[in-house]
């Protein structure tokens, strides 16, 4: 079946490889897997470390772009609209 005429889009891909793919997603997850079970000791506290600096650091530059709307008396304000222009690239 033919969706786009000048293009074989996303459609067309996964009509023809969508055993490949699931095989690949199927391979990328137990290997995911056996990382998380094979961890041991001092792996879960490098893992825990890094994910928790991760963490704070993403937690800053939301705190940095939003510190001029606290400011402003708007606490309760969601998404890139309510940071200012200069400071949306840190929102994100």
């Amino acid at each position: 079946m033919e969706y786009e005429r000048r293009s074989n889009g996303l459609v067309t891909f996964l009509e023809h490889y969508w055993f490949v793919l699931s095989a690949v997603i199927a391979l990328v997850s137990t290997q995911v897997g056996m990382f998380f079970l094979n961890l041991k000791g001092q792996g879960w506290i490098n893992f825990f470390a890094a994910s928790l600096v991760l963490l704070i650091s993403g937690a800053a530059l939301i705190l940095y772009a939003k510190i001029p709307v606290y400011r402003s008396g708007r606490f309760f304000t969601f998404g890139v609209k309510s940071v200012p222009k200069h400071l949306s690239g840190y929102y994100h």
